[in-house]
């Protein structure tokens, strides 16, 4: 037994809330929600003392307030980037503006579409024009110049569907070596500056907490998931995860469909 409580790390795509295999990614982070039942297990998992964490690789323009009434202990966003804890930011990490440049630019060149994604701003880099409609709020632009007119450039990572996925990650170097990728599983993939993760993230809730890694659990199904595995004590991939997350993890439990959280947190007596 621990003498501390638990902290418990949670996913939301794939993870908190399950995707229609039927609906695009973008159009499940946009509308899908959290579950009654998810819902319940939250509020089992705190009346028990517990504390809790989102770790998405979504902004923290892009939670809902579905995901912030399981009212949790803090706001891991953009794939480790950035830190929410009691109410406020506690750190942002950003893309260097020069390097954010250089990508732009080569995006441009090579006509590949994606998502910039930052705190307070999402915005779509459209290089074959048209406009972006999938996330509502989102911006569209078509060069550098016009991302620089309308944003403040402050974006910690960038998306792109999955038949982009083998495209991106022919980038040449040196832009190469400044970026990790991750195949989400979901219909796309997600690039963030190297050492920025999940893992990153979660060493920084936890010293807020002044807590160790003892006790603590992390519920995954992507690629971008697995720092986050492997940065806490306990390890567990949803039924839906993918086969590499599922070979790391310490216990796989139910599919998110079928509200595999609250599954795995009964299963180790968390709620």
């Amino acid at each position: 037994m621990y003498d501390t409580p638990a902290v418990a790390f949670f996913d939301v795509d794939g993870t908190l809330i399950w995707h229609d295999p039927d609906a695009n990614a973008a159009q499940n982070v946009a509308h899908a929600q959290v579950t009654p039942g998810v819902k319940r297990a939250f509020d089992r998992l705190h009346a028990r003392g517990n504390l809790s964490f989102i770790c998405t690789g979504r902004p923290r323009n892009l939670i809902n307030q579905g995901l912030l009434d399981l009212n949790p202990t803090g706001l891991i966003t953009s794939s480790g980037a950035c830190l929410f804890f009691e109410g406020r930011k506690v750190f942002e990490r950003t893309i260097d503006l020069d390097l954010l440049h250089a990508t732009v630019d080569w995006l441009m060149g090579e006509g590949i579409e994606v998502l910039f994604e930052g705190t307070d701003c999402s915005a779509a880099l459209l290089p074959n024009g048209g406009v972006y409609t999938d996330i509502p709020g989102a911006l569209s632009v078509h060069s550098w110049e016009e991302l620089c007119a309308a944003t403040d450039l402050r974006f910690s990572k960038f998306s792109y569907a999955g038949d982009m996925i083998e495209r991106v990650e022919q980038m040449g170097e040196p832009l190469r070596s400044h970026y990790t990728f991750y195949n989400l599983g979901l219909g796309a993939g997600e690039a963030g500056p190297v050492g920025i993760d999940k893992a990153f993230g979660i060493a920084k809730a936890l010293e807020q907490l002044n807590h160790s890694t003892k006790n603590t659990y992390a519920f995954g199904d992507s690629e971008n998931d697995l720092p986050m595995l492997r940065a806490v004590e306990t390890s567990i991939a949803m039924g839906n995860a993918m086969g590499v997350v599922k070979a790391q993890a310490d216990y796989v439990t139910d599919s998110a469909a079928h509200d595999g959280v609250a599954t795995g947190l009964a299963h180790f007596g968390l709620i």
